[in-house]
């Protein structure tokens, strides 16, 4: 009775545990900032999100690194529109935690700490972020997976030109997959 009501579920976690690669395209938001000691502020049009990575699952827990990338067109930076391109590159290390007790559906959980490299109008710096990620993925397969996932992240402290921002925040909505070798 109970033993065969277990081996279908532990034969689905054995299965998920080994090296995976991940990628995953959405919409990203850069969210306003503002300048410390200034009522300036910067605000973002919506853009393109990416992310890619490797990672190793470890059955209902998962170590990953990834880049991401929140990209705006434009914006408004202390009341005057600009067109350049606004980037912020994230190298990341993420911990995950799969709720894994369905055979195909798994939410997840994670949180992550990086380096970003935030650039707006040709001006650039780069601090230390930490962030959350919540998630669902479909098992498609032995070896896939699609997920849906919101990925947001904090960079508490960033120089722009002679500016000091604090606690700018990015997000990405994604949708991608996981494949494992």
């Amino acid at each position: 009775g109970i033993s065969l009501v277990c081996s279908p579920l532990l034969a689905n976690e054995y299965s998920t545990k080994g090296f995976y690669l991940t990628g995953g395209i959405g919409g990203s938001k850069i969210n306003d900032i503002d300048y410390v000691g200034s009522t300036s502020k910067i605000t973002f049009d919506n853009g393109l999100g990416l992310d890619l990575g490797i990672g190793y699952d470890f059955g209902k827990t998962r170590i990953e690194g990834s880049w991401m990338r929140g990209q705006s067109g434009g914006g408004v930076n202390a009341g005057t529109a600009f067109t350049d391109d606004a980037t912020l590159d994230s190298l990341t290390l993420s911990g995950y935690y799969d709720f894994r007790e369905t055979k195909k559906w798994s939410p997840f959980v994670g949180i992550s700490f990086a380096s970003t490299r935030v650039e707006i109008s040709n001006v650039d710096d780069t601090g230390i972020s930490y962030g959350l990620a919540v998630g669902v993925s479909y098992k498609t397969s032995d070896t896939s997976e699609v997920f849906v996932k919101s990925h947001a992240l904090v960079t508490p402290e960033l120089d722009y030109g002679s500016y000091s921002i604090q606690n700018g925040t990015y997000g990405i909505g994604s949708v991608g997959v996981r494949y494992r070798f």
